[in-house]
């Protein structure tokens, strides 16, 4: 039986830019619930000032389904556009 994995395992850096892309509001107070450190803590994790595994793997799990911000931002501007030009 072969048991090779066939992803590639990602750093702490680039967790932390997929967790930065995907942040929404309210995230980080979840994560403090979740891991049990202060929201303080995990805001400084979060804005790359200090590192802790735990923390970044519960972001990370949270957001990585997520779309990214500008996508979203980008949708929600072609919603709008689409609204204002039937009214028009």
């Amino acid at each position: 039986m072969n048991t090779k994995k066939t992803y590639k395992r990602l750093t702490p850096v680039q967790k932390l830019v997929v967790v930065n892309a995907r942040l929404r509001r309210g995230d980080m107070a979840k994560v403090a619930n979740i891991t049990g450190y202060s929201p303080t803590t995990v805001g400084s994790v979060l804005e790359g000032n200090s590192f802790n595994d735990r923390i970044l793997n519960v972001a990370y799990d949270m957001t990585r389904f997520r779309k990214k911000n500008f996508h979203v931002i980008k949708d929600m501007k072609s919603r709008i556009n689409k609204l204002t030009a039937a009214d028009a």
